[in-house]
């Protein structure tokens, strides 16, 4: 089985601007708010990440609460939105939509960052375990510059984009690429499906691997990124870590859950790997920003006396040991005939 480590330094500027991400989260601490105060529109459920229900209340976030799984150990919203007051959320709120825009301002090199590795991890698997024409699957597309980049490939027969969640930005999709708004029609021919940031924004997510079981055919390719609550930045920083918020973070699987999910859905892993560049700069500027955060001591030394050289050998050992708190995950269709 594959693993990917990334050893060039990435800063979070780099990416997306800080003061961008603060605007967001205060539009989104607001809206939250405005959608979700009445009790009425949230729902209990159980483990997205097992199914199970032995699970404890463990912190807030926004007003909304966080449970910690004791089977498989995933963090995640309950009680959460509605599907359809979820989806209303993604569709109208000030932060989604101010996101959305904004996401437009990305200079090139910064989308190179995030597109370029991706385009190149398809095509690269899709050259070593398929042959003939494909077709790819991207569910609840928000990326619409990556099917851009894999158009201009021409390595596959079609492109489908299963419920996009780009809204009033539809129009930035290519015209080569068809809308789907269910997948009844595509059941075992669909050649390759891919899921990027999408598991833990989802009201179920294992809605994802029944689709990912029904519309891939046997030897066919699955590719999800997604974040863990095992890597390195939420097991540090817990509650505390930044990135946790009850939207785009609603659901912080395992890495265990989200092996098992896998198998179950009848896929064999060709990669696992957590290539995440940022999460020691991310507890490092937690740490620096709060003095009172509360972590373990060892990790106050490491990130407030310690130099460069000690920060990359640690992201770089996060990524060698599938450690760091951004996972990508391969796997290929089971042939069961």
């Amino acid at each position: 089985m594959k693993r990917v480590v990334l050893l060039n330094d990435l800063d979070i500027p780099d990416v997306i601007s800080k003061s961008l991400y603060r605007e967001y989260i205060k539009h989104l601490g607001k809206d939250i708010k405005v959608y979700f105060s009445r009790s009425s529109s949230l729902v209990e459920v159980i483990c997205p990440g097992c199914g199970r229900k032995n699970a404890h209340s463990v912190y807030k976030k926004m007003g909304m609460n966080f449970v910690i799984c004791s089977q498989c150990g995933s963090h995640y919203v309950s009680p959460r939105p509605k599907p359809e007051t979820l989806e209303k959320f993604y569709r109208e709120s000030n932060a989604c939509r101010y996101w959305r825009k904004e996401s437009l301002n990305l200079l090139e090199s910064q989308l190179c960052y995030i597109y370029g590795p991706r385009v190149n991890w398809i095509l690269e698997l899709v050259e070593e375990f398929l042959s003939g024409s494909s077709i790819l699957l991207d569910i609840e597309t928000k990326y619409p510059q990556l099917l851009k980049h894999l158009l201009r490939e021409d390595a596959f027969s079609s492109i489908l984009a299963l419920r996009p969640q780009l809204f009033e930005q539809l129009d930035l999709l290519p015209n080569r690429v068809t809308i789907k708004g269910d997948f009844d029609n595509y059941s075992g021919i669909v050649s390759i499906i891919t899921a990027f940031e999408t598991l833990e924004r989802m009201f179920d997510p294992r809605e994802l691997f029944t689709l990912a079981n029904k519309c891939c055919k046997p030897g066919g390719l699955l590719f999800i990124t997604t974040a863990s609550c095992s890597g390195f930045e939420y097991q540090v920083l817990g509650e505390n870590a930044p990135n946790i918020n009850p939207i785009n973070r609603m659901n912080l699987l395992s890495l265990d859950a989200l092996l098992e999910r896998i198998r179950l859905a009848g896929f064999e892993l060709i990669e696992l790997s957590t290539p995440g560049r940022l999460d020691v700069e991310i507890a490092r500027e937690a740490v620096k920003k709060s003095e009172n955060i509360k972590i373990d001591p060892f990790w106050k030394y490491i990130f407030k006396y310690r130099d460069k050289k000690t920060w990359h050998d640690l992201q770089n050992f996060l990524q060698t040991n599938r450690l760091s708190s951004h996972v990508r995950i391969a796997a290929r269709k089971v042939d069961n005939t």
